[in-house]
């Protein structure tokens, strides 16, 4: 009866230990891959930061581009005002 007992025992203790080491082991692969998923997505974003800091700096770039032509037009015209100014002194019927 001793041995029954013992070998009930010890099947019962097996199944638990399985039922519990199961349970946790589960947890423990859940709060891995939810870990894994976070570092997945800190990644994206940083690369999402960086090709939203490369952007601006191209977009700086274009945009002082284009206001030193802008300035450089807005001289041109200057300088065309007033040649067409001279040209209306000089012939009068222009």
């Amino acid at each position: 009866m001793a041995d029954i007992f013992e070998l009930f025992t010890n099947a019962v203790v097996g199944i638990g230990t399985g039922i519990i080491g199961f349970f946790a082991g589960r947890k423990r692969e859940k709060l891995t891959n939810d870990g894994i998923g976070i570092a997945n997505v800190e990644k994206a974003l940083d690369i999402y930061k960086e090709m939203l800091d490369d952007m601006k700096l191209r977009y700086d770039r274009e945009i002082e581009l284009m206001k030193q032509k802008l300035s450089q037009y807005e001289k041109h015209i200057l300088v065309l005002e007033n040649k067409i100014k001279e040209l209306k002194k000089t012939k009068p019927n222009v």
